[in-house]
């Protein structure tokens, strides 16, 4: 066993031994869905999602041509463009700004874009102070952890665990209420605000007609970032452009209900250059009521070689609203430092390869059970559990299969062998079994769930009784293929199925020469 899966595998077992963390998770996580799902309910979903599909998609189209005009625009209204090819480049180039300035202070807001280069630590490494203002994020710059969730970031931190960090903090016990830790952390930030020499923040939207930086929160600290420090940059990546207003509106339609249920955030700005007024001579002055200078650092770092693959090129329609984790059964019991690398959830498995290489998902991908649930909610239509299943095909390439899988998955090939198969199963798993359910006393998925029992006959050994019973002059002919998962776990589910269509004046017949449809080994990548 290799030492990152021997890491993964610790990672995995603290997750689910975790009481404080099933606490957290179970606060959040189901509240997330039922306001999504509200807020979804008010408008025509389908008809918004398809809309803004097809606008991201040919945003992606036209990338280059957009980058440039988003350079153009911004610089024409007094801002710098930037362009980095990596991390590396954009750690350079932001600390560079910082030094011709001579910053000691940065203050942040929340930012995966600068979690995805290791930004803090790179400017600590410079003599650079960078102080988190987003309260999810600063929890966890305290804690030193990293997000859990793209847009909550300290999800798996109850807020008893808040109050016990904040008291060793002030020095004095701290009661669990939210408001007093909120009045804690505005408190303890202001100050950092007052005194930053620049302010830092990503990007959910880049505007090329006018060169705007469009930005989204909950808590008023990206307008304090952008405002108070006389230097304000923008580390983007380059698929948040798109071509105008009218494109960064039907992003904000579905961004704040897909990802914390609300109609709209609480602030939304639209940046167009550095802050610029005009005295009474109507002489324009710079810097009055905001920053003096604004740059855009704008982060490639494997967008490009994910734009030009033919599949993984819809991944870059994502708008980051963190749904996809939302609504992830495997997610929702062990967290995003177990379920992906520095972007988590279904998103996460799809792009961490592009940005940080394979192995930083390779047995993370592993968490993915291929229900489909994240494809219903995403709201650029993503194809993320067949992207994911892409990942699992090239993590296993290079990691490689375990005997046990390569054996059962070489007999599953042959239907004689499955039937033989099934039938021990079907008498070997009578101690576990309780009702249509096997609950599993080993392996540390299987402490978290039932499995469906082997049935004691499969569906194709009834394929002739329901041949026999067809309706006569049936207008139409149906050919049942019963999968493995029917055939030999859910055959009443099967013969239900084929009854019904009798019912309805169909023909029905089962496929009684099987073959594998080849699900479990492409699941198993």
């Amino acid at each position: 066993m290799t030492a990152s899966k021997i890491e993964f595998k610790r990672k995995l077992d603290r997750a689910l031994s975790s009481e404080r963390l099933r606490i957290a998770l179970q606060r959040a996580m189901p509240a997330l869905g039922e306001r999504r799902n509200a807020r979804m309910a008010e408008v025509d979903w389908p008809a918004l999602r398809d809309d803004l599909t097809a606008r991201k998609q040919r945003a992606i189209d036209d990338l280059p041509a957009l980058i440039e005009r988003f350079t153009r625009e911004a610089e024409a209204v007094g801002a710098k463009v930037y362009r980095a090819e990596n991390a590396e480049e954009a750690r350079r180039i932001v600390t560079a700004i910082c030094r011709t300035r001579k910053a000691k202070l940065v203050v942040k807001s929340k930012s995966m874009a600068t979690e995805e280069i290791e930004l803090n630590e790179h400017l600590a490494s410079q003599g650079i102070t960078a102080v988190e203002t987003d309260l999810g994020e600063w929890i966890l710059q305290l804690a030193h952890e990293k997000p859990s969730h793209i847009i909550a970031p300290a999800i798996h931190k109850t807020r008893e665990d808040v109050a016990a960090l904040f008291s060793k903090l002030v020095g004095h016990w701290v009661d669990p209420d939210p408001a007093t830790l909120v009045a804690i952390a505005r408190e303890k930030l202001r100050d950092s605000f007052i005194k930053a020499d620049v302010g830092i923040t990503g990007g959910n939207v880049l505007i090329a007609e006018t060169g705007t930086l469009v930005l989204v929160t909950n808590e008023g600290n990206a307008d304090l970032a952008t405002t108070l420090p006389p230097v304000h940059i923008a580390l983007v990546g380059i698929e948040k452009i798109v071509p105008t207003l009218d494109d960064a509106v039907a992003v904000l339609k579905l961004l704040a209900r897909s990802a914390t249920g609300q109609k709209l955030s609480t602030y939304t700005q639209f940046i167009t250059g550095p802050s610029r007024t005009a005295d009474i001579e109507l002489k324009t002055q710079i810097g009055v009521h905001g920053p003096k200078e604004l740059h855009f650092v704008l982060l490639d770092n494997g967008r490009t070689a994910m734009r030009e693959d033919p599949a993984f090129r819809e991944a870059l329609r994502c708008i980051r609203c963190g749904a996809c984790s939302n609504v992830c059964p495997s997610y929702q019991i062990v967290g995003g430092h177990v379920f992906g690398h520095i972007y988590t959830g279904a998103i996460g498995l799809v792009v961490s390869p592009f940005h940080h290489g394979l192995d930083s998902v390779a047995y993370e991908q592993s968490m993915c059970m291929g229900c489909n649930a994240c494809d219903t909610v995403c709201p650029v239509e993503i194809p993320l559990a067949a992207l994911i299943t892409d990942t699992r095909a090239k993590a296993v390439a290079r990691t490689g299969m375990s005997f046990a899988k390569r054996v059962a998955l070489s007999q599953w090939t042959d239907p004689e062998r499955i039937d033989r198969a099934t039938g021990w199963a079907s008498h070997l798993q009578r101690p576990l079994q309780r009702g249509s359910l096997v609950r599993l006393p080993m392996a540390s998925l299987g402490r978290e769930k039932s499995l469906p029992a082997v049935a004691d006959q499969p569906l194709h050994y009834r394929a002739r009784e329901i041949t026999q019973t067809n309706p006569p002059g049936a207008k139409i002919r149906i050919a049942l293929f019963p999968s493995c998962i029917v055939d030999h776990f859910l055959p009443n589910a099967g013969y239900a199925a084929a009854r019904v269509l009798q019912a309805l004046g169909a023909e029905v017949h089962v496929v009684e020469a099987r073959r594998c449809c080849g699900l479990p080994h492409l699941n198993s990548g």
